[in-house]
């Protein structure tokens, strides 16, 4: 289906399903064929952003999750140009939602994870991270403003179900956001068990979602992420943006 009939069909089932009990798919990108679904915005003013890639049966991450060999991708700049890569797409008006998906744990070389309440004016320099570290021992929930960085949870993955994760092995990662109060999970196992973090402190209450990875002192990295889907169950109705907006987006 054509990017644009793809974004008003999902506008048409928010607006009838809103209010409806249980959870609506908002946005969701399975790079099938190794062609993202989604249009990916560059962040940190860098010319780096989601790609689509379909795997060759040689690379140690070829057994994708969904078993399509089809994969998105995201390359970290050198480390003159900061070493990162940050790349967000629009959650379509939502400011409640779940985003997860899965990603490659690749050489265990850089922070990787994802984004979220992302804001667009700062080139997203402001958002929330879920990110595994280089290294593969820790697991953190941090808040960026204005590329500052603050931990509001972190986690040792050795204390974890599954333990150290494995080099190029996948996993997922899921981080539920309302209000100002965030729950994180990691291969199905809730680390804030049922309580949420709070940011008391001017937290971000909107904003897009993405993905992340970053290394200061070695660049062209790449890392793979797979199956991003962001749902609610607080739908804000389509009609808070117009059919112009979409289109615009999305040509």
């Amino acid at each position: 289906m054509h990017p644009v009939r793809t974004i008003l069909a999902t506008a048409i089932a928010l607006t009838l399903t809103a209010g409806a009990a249980g959870a609506v798919t908002v946005i969701e990108d399975h790079f099938t064929g190794g062609v993202p679904q989604l249009t990916w915005q560059t962040g940190f003013h860098t010319d780096r952003k989601m790609e689509g890639l379909a795997l060759d049966p040689s690379d140690p991450a070829y057994a994708n999750p969904s078993g399509d060999h089809a994969v998105g991708a995201l390359t970290t700049t050198v480390p003159d140009s900061g070493g990162i890569a940050l790349s967000c797409t629009d959650p379509m008006g939502q400011a409640d939602y779940t985003w997860e998906g899965w990603i490659n744990m690749g050489n265990g070389d850089t922070r990787r994870g994802l984004v979220l309440r992302a804001d667009y004016p700062s080139n997203f320099e402001s958002c929330y991270q879920f990110v595994i570290y280089a290294g593969l021992a820790q697991i953190q929930f941090r808040k960026l403003v204005g590329q500052m960085p603050t931990s509001l949870g972190a986690w040792i993955t050795g204390s974890l179900p599954g333990g150290v994760p494995a080099l190029n092995s996948w996993h997922s990662m899921k981080v539920e956001a309302v209000a100002n109060q965030f729950r994180c999970w990691w291969d199905n196992t809730e680390l804030t068990a049922g309580t949420p973090i709070v940011d008391s402190t001017d937290p971000l209450l909107t904003g897009f979602v993405g993905v992340y990875s970053f290394n200061f002192s070695t660049g062209g990295i790449t890392t793979y992420f797979d199956d991003l889907v962001l749902s609610t169950e607080h739908v804000v109705p389509a009609s808070t943006s117009t059919w112009g907006r979409l289109k615009r987006l999305y040509q």
